[in-house]
């Protein structure tokens, strides 16, 4: 069988034949390149080929498709892994390795070790959230594989459960504003330990009317008194309700207004989701490179059964 490669770039043969045989999908494959009216035909050996070895992380493979591929992060051990090669969804350029990913809308996922699988009446498929009767964070861990990078892109989706209060704790307990102590109502991304480093963090408001400290920061007219730019969360967040202005917020789950996709923001939390976001869709810069793993915690400010942000799609690229 024959695969159409049409203008995947020609620069190098060596090159391009590790850009197209070290995919897993053109394994045994007979690839046609076409590109400057010149096919090009490689054949693909059934297993892969001893150079890809030479491909550390997906950034060394240049102009190449989106898809699976094996890695070498250290030159010996082989690591399957998603590249996105167009990174259209973070920078704008590709070389993306994908670190984490869970999707429960899909038959058969699960979630990770360290979150809970919740069931909902109004929703069609499971969510991830935190143990029953807990009021701090529940955690997963997703690593690096030792890959080097200091560029981190990702996109969270997730929902209201009853009344969530936004940074409302972080707020009132000064102990709270230390990232190791519990930090928002919502979703935090960070890397590292002892501390940990703050990367995103996806916030749930109790409704997106208010301007009190339950609201979300970016709400029109907020006077909770929080100046997040004096804080490690700065601009590195996400903030959105679920419940409608003046909505009677009750015990259930706001399945028809999912959290963060920046989608049906009304009111005051108009302005939390601006025309030029690419919610739910975060890019992050960081300071210096690192190795460290990524993890990922969903928190609440009070018990499980009276507020908390389960989520159903968690997806993590580092370069």
């Amino acid at each position: 069988m024959s695969t159409d490669c049409t203008n995947q770039g020609t620069s190098g043969s060596f090159l391009l034949y590790l850009r197209v045989c070290c995919a897993f999908d053109n394994l045994g494959r007979s690839v046609t390149i076409k590109g400057n009216g010149i096919n090009r035909y490689i054949l693909c050996p059934r297993v892969l080929p001893k150079s890809c070895q030479s491909v550390r992380s997906c950034k060394d493979l240049n102009n190449t498709i989106t898809g699976n591929y094996t890695i070498y992060p250290d030159g010996v051990t082989p690591v399957e892994v998603y590249c996105d090669m167009n990174g259209i969804n973070c920078d704008g350029e590709g070389g993306w390795t994908r670190v984490g990913y869970f999707n429960m809308t899909q038959s058969g996922a699960t979630c990770p070790t360290g979150l809970t699988q919740k069931n909902f009446t109004n929703i069609d498929h499971p969510l991830c959230g935190t143990v029953a009767n807990n009021n701090n964070c529940a955690s997963t861990t997703f690593s690096s594989n030792g890959l080097t990078y200091n560029e981190v892109c990702g996109q969270v989706r997730g929902y209201q459960f009853f009344r969530i209060l936004a940074f409302h704790r972080y707020a009132g307990d000064k102990n709270s504003s230390i990232i190791e102590n519990f930090t928002v109502d919502g979703v935090s991304i960070t890397h590292g330990s002892n501390p940990r480093k703050h990367i995103w963090a996806y916030v749930g408001g109790f409704r997106e009317d208010r301007t009190d400290t339950r609201a979300c920061p970016c709400n029109t007219g907020y006077s909770g008194g929080l100046d997040l730019n004096a804080t490690f969360i700065g601009s590195h967040y996400y903030c959105e309700s679920g419940a409608d202005p003046v909505q009677s917020v009750t015990g259930d789950l706001y399945a028809t207004d999912p959290l963060w996709d920046g989608q049906q923001c009304d009111d005051r939390e108009s302005t939390c989701c601006p025309a030029n976001s690419k919610m739910p869709w975060f890019y992050r810069s960081l300071d210096t490179q690192t190795t460290d793993d990524i993890e990922l915690r969903l928190c609440s400010s009070e018990t499980e059964a009276t507020r908390h942000t389960p989520v159903d799609i968690f997806e993590l690229y580092i370069k």
